[in-house]
């Protein structure tokens, strides 16, 4: 972690020397014809990883001197010192002013953030947060002994497991009356716990002992690796991952039960999706019909219920491609531009996809491709000259942005939400936010998500041995 201004200086230094000797490497491969092509290429990947760890230091001390980050995140007391020193850093805070402030000497501050706070008292750590002027909050996990139902519930919901959560998604219909109020008798409070176990056991991996001993519950986050997730921004990142390995689970799930169905290769071109869209005989392009396209490809799309967390995964899981969709609003051409913006990233190398969060207003690279490639999908590859003869007819001016989207829809006959919300996505990468405005120029319909379930039951097989994995997968879709 970089600390300082002259570290930063010395770490990009290095950076530009690997880049440099990256560079050379490729330009004179001639000169290695004598080393094995395997070991050519181990050299010139640990070249680039290294290269990747430096440039990411480098990301995290200028995001940090960006002033971008109004909470710092510390999931354990051991991050309590990194926490500090970004606290220090975002807050625009030399080593030695923050010295200054406690009346210390700056080669002190420099060993502290060197060693961590190993070395410092509780009651410098105090002084330390006090002097640059932030909040510490965080929860202490008191030990829970579940020895009832209404016992473990407590312990899951020092996780974010919620009691909906575990009536709604993890126990049958028939059982949520009785877990209406606490549970009264011994036998339906045991059956209940059992179950809830077993359940816990599928979805995050926890063996018996670790539900029903006192120790506080952790998610392990090799279950939800494999995921690329969107999330809203400033997203509860613990919930997120928690969710994330429900809906990991439920994918793959899904995936075994169509273990002998064919998967084609993703089209990254928006033109051959489109005319597969075509194909299926609908000229405009609605939402049920997109997802027999997408499902024709081999690829699944998991549509779950829920406020929060994520809006969209996708992940890769034995060759089969997975789409967990997860939208609160009603729109259909929101949920479209969604389900296409994750087909692009399930698209790109998806084997190489791990857990990731993606920031709904995060502008990378792929995730600006991603939202072309839904414009160009839904407007006929004219997403661009749409959202700028939009532009022109609003002349410029924010405030007649809706008329000018509302005109230009009904002059080349096009669907009013999709191309408010490519404009929308247009405008995001000028730093301004239309979504709102673009959500007000949507339609509601039938709900998107039972047309995503209906098409799930239409095409999944749900060839599935396991008798709670089935019922898990059922219960996720009522």
């Amino acid at each position: 972690m970089i600390t300082n201004e002259r570290q930063y200086r010395i770490t990009r230094k290095k950076a530009r020397k690997f880049a440099q000797v990256i560079k050379e490497f490729d330009i004179k491969p001639g000169n290695r014809r004598d080393v094995h092509p395997r070991l050519v290429l181990a050299e010139r990947n640990a070249m680039e990883s290294q290269l990747a760890d430096l440039q990411e230091e480098l990301e995290e001390y200028e995001r940090l001197k960006s002033s971008e980050f109004p909470v710092i995140w510390a999931d354990t007391f051991e991050q309590l010192a990194d926490g500090l020193i970004k606290a220090r850093i975002a807050g625009g805070l030399t080593q030695c002013a923050l010295a200054q402030r406690l009346k210390l000497k700056e080669q002190q501050i420099q060993r502290y953030e060197a060693e961590g706070y190993a070395s410092a008292s509780f009651q410098r750590l105090c002084e330390v947060a006090r002097a640059l002027q932030v909040r510490i909050e965080n929860e202490i996990l008191l030990p829970v002994v579940p020895d009832s139902f209404e016992r473990l519930l407590v312990k899951l919901s020092q996780v974010g497991i919620s009691r909906e959560f575990v009536t709604e998604r993890l126990l049958p219909s028939s059982d949520t009356t009785i877990d209406n109020e606490e549970v009264q008798d011994q036998f339906d409070d045991q059956r209940l716990t059992e179950k809830l176990v077993i359940a816990l056991g599928y979805v995050f991996s926890w063996d018996r002992n670790e539900v029903l001993n006192a120790q506080a519950l952790s998610v392990h986050s090799a279950t939800a690796e494999a995921m690329r997730l969107k999330v809203p921004l400033r997203c509860d990142v613990e919930v997120a991952g928690l969710f994330a390995t429900y809906a990991n689970y439920l994918a793959k799930v899904a995936i075994r039960g169509m273990d002998s169905c064919p998967t084609e290769a993703i089209p990254a071109d928006p033109y051959d999706l489109r005319k597969r869209i075509l194909a299926c005989g609908s000229e405009k392009n609605d939402f049920r019909t997109i997802l027999h396209a997408v499902w024709d490809l081999g690829v699944i799309v998991l549509p779950l219920r829920g406020k929060g967390t994520f809006h969209s995964a996708c992940l890769r899981f034995e060759g089969r491609n997975a789409i967990v969709l997860k939208q609160t609003a009603k729109h259909e051409a929101r949920w479209i531009f969604n389900l296409l913006q994750t087909l692009f990233h399930a698209s790109q190398q998806p084997e190489e996809c791990v857990f990731e969060l993606v920031e709904e207003e995060a502008m990378s690279n792929e995730e600006i491709a991603a939202n072309q490639f839904a414009g160009d999908v839904m407007l006929d590859g004219k997403a661009e000259n749409l959202a700028d003869e939009c532009v022109a007819q609003a002349d410029n001016k924010v405030e007649r942005l809706e008329s000018a989207v509302r005109r230009t829809a009904e002059k080349w006959e096009l669907r009013v939400g999709s191309l408010a919300n490519y404009l929308a996505f247009r405008l995001s990468k000028q730093g301004l936010n239309w979504w709102e405005e673009a959500a007000s120029l949507q339609y509601e319909a039938q709900d998107p998500w039972a047309i995503a379930r209906d098409v799930f039951f239409e095409r999944n097989p749900r060839r599935i041995e396991d008798e709670t994995d089935r019922f898990l997968l059922e219960r996720a879709l009522e």
